[in-house]
């Protein structure tokens, strides 16, 4: 073997190499999403949905919940999660003048590198009486550590009202 032979299959093992373990590793492919492929535009399944008219969340927020300390932080309800191959995207809207109003979360999909969230919230008819409420929804889909578009991954620091408002006099 000749010099230049030598000097090409010195140059090739590392290039060889760096192909294997990019062939192995699966950049091509799209990854797996908490046991299920997720590719380019498609949709995250929705396992559960939870919600209701009174969350005693004055402010409205978006937060994506991915272990249980975070969970702990936002008392809506009683939900029962494995945080190791679920979350969580929980929405409220704060205090509304209806308790007709409200939110869930209609579809989840992939977006180059991160999630969307399409929202579907439904508003009372004219005319509905005036009762204080605060909606919120609870939606459990496969665990994703992509970032969530237009949710946090902690909840803000805030108040809560801990018992219903009585509708203002005079309406």
């Amino acid at each position: 073997m000749g010099i230049g032979a030598k000097c090409l299959t010195r140059l090739a093992r590392p290039a060889s190499a760096v192909a294997v373990l990019a062939l192995a590793s699966g950049c091509h492919q799209p990854r797996p999403i908490g046991g299920v492929v997720v590719g380019e535009g498609q949709e995250l399944p929705i396992l559960r949905r939870y919600g209701g008219p009174h969350s005693n969340e004055i402010q409205a927020m978006q937060v994506v919940v991915r272990d249980a300390a975070t969970w702990a932080r936002i008392p809506l309800a009683e939900i029962p999660v494995d945080f190791s191959d679920k979350m969580l995207l929980v929405v409220t809207m704060g205090r509304v003048m209806s308790d007709g109003y409200a939110v869930e979360v209609a579809r989840v999909w992939r977006e180059g590198s991160r999630l969307r969230v399409e929202l579907a919230v439904s508003e009372p008819p004219p005319g509905s009486p005036v009762v204080m409420a605060s909606p919120w929804s609870v939606t459990v889909v496969p665990r994703c550590e992509m970032n969530v578009v237009e949710f946090d991954t902690s909840p803000p620091d805030r108040d809560r009202s801990w018992e219903q408002s009585a509708p203002p006099q005079g309406l």
